[in-house]
């Protein structure tokens, strides 16, 4: 959980150091139209404007638990169709992480463990695609865990064994019916011998 905090604090400040690396630029180069000068200024602030708004809206880019490129988020800022899919993805959050801590929590049940610590980070990149990490602590207070594999192990022997011999009864089963059907045919439809 620590190194998710240093790479979401190394994320914003790479965010905020290109902020104010836009910010100087934009101060240091004259321009010979205003007009020109106001824009450029404008979009900074429309994404500035743009991540604070994410920031209220949704405490995973508060808490930093997403990380936005910042390339994503100006294109955001001037599309809304991508800015609606960015949305619905941090909208997702809350649900991806409870669906990952039950599963991780399942997992650790599983081998007779339990879950002591979970998260969940997401980075989205200049395309927008999200690449999400989750790390998990799993402790067990009662077996070593060579001993907790071996149980695992052995139940799933169990029941590879119980399905093999479920199969061949099943088999048998469809052997016995498929030759009673054959006796009562023959049964029904004697044979003759056309010999006599």
């Amino acid at each position: 959980m620590e190194i998710t905090g240093i790479r979401n604090s190394y994320n914003n400040n790479i965010y905020a150091s290109q902020k104010n690396e836009v910010a100087k630029q934009a101060e240091t180069k004259e321009t010979s139209s205003t007009q020109t000068g106001r824009a450029k200024s404008t979009a900074n602030s429309d994404v500035s404007d743009y991540y604070s708004y994410l920031a209220k809206k949704y405490d995973c880019v508060k808490n930093g638990n997403v990380a936005i490129s910042g390339t994503y988020l100006k294109e955001c800022a001037k599309n809304a169709d991508k800015a609606k899919e960015l949305e619905e993805n941090l909208a997702f959050y809350k649900e991806s992480y409870k669906r990952g801590y039950e599963s991780a929590k399942a997992n650790a049940r599983a081998i007779g463990a339990r879950v002591t610590n979970y998260s969940e980070s997401w980075s989205i990149d200049s395309t927008g695609n999200v690449v999400m990490q989750a790390s998990t602590t799993v402790v067990s207070d009662t077996k070593g865990w060579r001993e907790l594999k071996e149980e695992r192990d052995e139940r799933i022997k169990e029941k590879r064994e119980q399905e093999e011999k479920e199969k061949k009864l099943k088999e048998k089963k469809e052997e016995r019916q498929e030759h009673l059907n054959r006796a009562k045919e023959e049964a029904y439809y004697p044979k003759f011998d056309m010999n006599i």
